[in-house]
């Protein structure tokens, strides 16, 4: 991924390196989010019926 030389106090970086790189970084906060909410529901679900199986053995 080499531009070739830069001049000095030019910006390295092509306009469409930067539009992939943050797609990719928001693609990856995304996804991120989507595993930290199934995480969530799991726990939730497990939660759920953790508390509806001892209801059922103390009851």
């Amino acid at each position: 991924m080499d531009f070739g030389p830069t001049k000095s106090g030019r910006w390295p970086y092509k306009p469409t390196a930067i539009w992939r790189r943050l797609v990719a970084v928001v693609g990856l906060a995304a996804f991120t989010a989507l595993c930290a909410m199934a995480l969530v529901a799991l726990v939730a679900i497990g939660a759920a019926v953790g508390a509806l199986v001892l209801e059922a053995l103390i009851g």
